[in-house]
């Protein structure tokens, strides 16, 4: 690939400059940031113009649309002809944008879907000062970095992420479901705790700590401390990318093998993205 090409050193996030995402793309560069994408991860294209349709045509070379299913929630199924979702705060001038200036935990999109996204686009329109970053933690590497104690614990466990649209928007946080107390609403889809990328044949830290879950089949004292220590391990994993927005900012992240993170900030900041997903496979 004849351009600038800029891993992050601790092997999670690449940044690529000078190349135009406009243009022409050819089989071979599609293959190289597709090859990138799994080796990385998380992929960072600086200096983008794009309209919606280009933005969509680049994104849809990597996989299908996420099509939202009304019966099942999520951001932006309002509205789900429009593969774009406006990830945005003080964005008066769109009729639907999400998210606002909150805290977002980290957690990895759809999860609680029969057919989680298996990656997604975030593109910066008007990033003003002092607006949130978006990090990135490597759950391959999260998986790797278990004792092999723990590892043989969690192999065969299912978890069932809730869906947190089923609850009021904001009032859902990382919590371990007591099923004798509260079975949050919605049906449920379990997935293995360990998962396996389809491409990469890696092992994945397939958990969020964003929403409500529990692991199939689990007491609920033996789940929560399980959970509480997986959790423990994520917060404190190096292995993660931060990235400060600038606008015409592209990132291209796997959502299989990742969660994301967004801490609040001011609310009269405005910062506003487009977001493109792909859709995926039943996790195995």
């Amino acid at each position: 690939m004849n351009h600038n090409i800029s891993p992050n050193k601790n092997g999670i996030g690449v940044t690529i400059d000078k190349i135009n995402l406009a243009s022409d793309l050819s089989a071979t560069l599609i293959i190289q940031i597709q090859d990138l994408l799994s080796k990385y991860k998380v992929v960072v294209f600086k200096d983008q113009h794009l309209t919606d349709e280009q933005l969509s045509d680049f994104a849809f070379r990597f996989g299908p649309p996420f099509v939202p299913d009304n019966k099942f929630p999520v951001l932006g199924s309002k509205d789900s002809s429009n593969p774009i979702v406006i990830v945005g705060n003080q964005a008066h001038e769109y009729s639907n944008s999400y998210l606002g200036h909150q805290e977002v935990l980290p957690h990895s999109d759809h999860q609680w879907l029969k057919c989680p996204s298996s990656a997604s686009l975030l593109y910066a329109l008007d990033i003003h000062l002092n607006s949130a970053p978006t990090v990135w933690f490597d759950m391959v590497q999260a998986y790797n970095m278990l004792d092999s104690e723990t590892k043989s614990i969690i192999e065969e466990i299912n978890s069932i992420t809730y869906n947190p649209f089923y609850r009021p928007f904001g009032s859902v946080s990382a919590k371990y479901v007591d099923r004798n107390i509260d079975i949050p609403p919605g049906d449920t889809f379990p997935h293995p705790l360990v998962r396996t990328h389809p491409l990469t044949k890696e092992k994945i830290l397939y958990l969020n700590i964003a929403y409500e879950l529990d692991f199939v089949g689990v007491p609920y004292k033996v789940g929560n401390e399980l959970f509480s220590k997986l959790n423990d391990h994520i917060i404190n994993l190096s292995y993660k990318y931060e990235h400060h927005w600038h606008n015409g900012d592209l990132v291209f992240w796997d959502n299989r093998s990742t969660i994301h993170y967004r801490p609040s900030f001011d609310s009269s900041i405005r910062r506003v993205l487009k977001r493109v997903t792909i859709g995926g496979e039943m996790p195995y």
